[in-house]
């Protein structure tokens, strides 16, 4: 069973101040499972930063699952960045 651990991230710093690593090479789907036997995917970048993770699932095969759906998904995802002033009424 994985421990669950706290790290600072930098690669979240990063993307908060707006910079986003350009190689999506050096990225990946990882599946593991939390303390309470739950598991989780996560994209982690080339340094196993954590980038986005999803959690909550019954089954290695579920989370794999939902992984996969975000992966082929993502392809036709629009990305449609807002300013401030677009998102501050929300």
């Amino acid at each position: 069973m994985a421990t669950a651990t706290k790290k600072i991230n930098p690669a979240r710093r990063r993307a908060a101040r707006g910079v986003v690593d350009s190689n999506p090479a050096s990225l990946a789907f990882a599946i593991s499972q939390d303390n309470r036997g739950d598991y989780l995917w996560e994209i982690v970048d080339g340094d196993g930063n954590g980038l986005v993770r999803a959690g909550g699932f019954g089954s290695h095969e579920d989370a794999e699952r939902a992984a996969h759906y975000i992966h082929d998904s993502a392809r036709l995802a629009h990305f449609e960045p807002r300013s401030e002033s677009t998102t501050s009424g929300v």
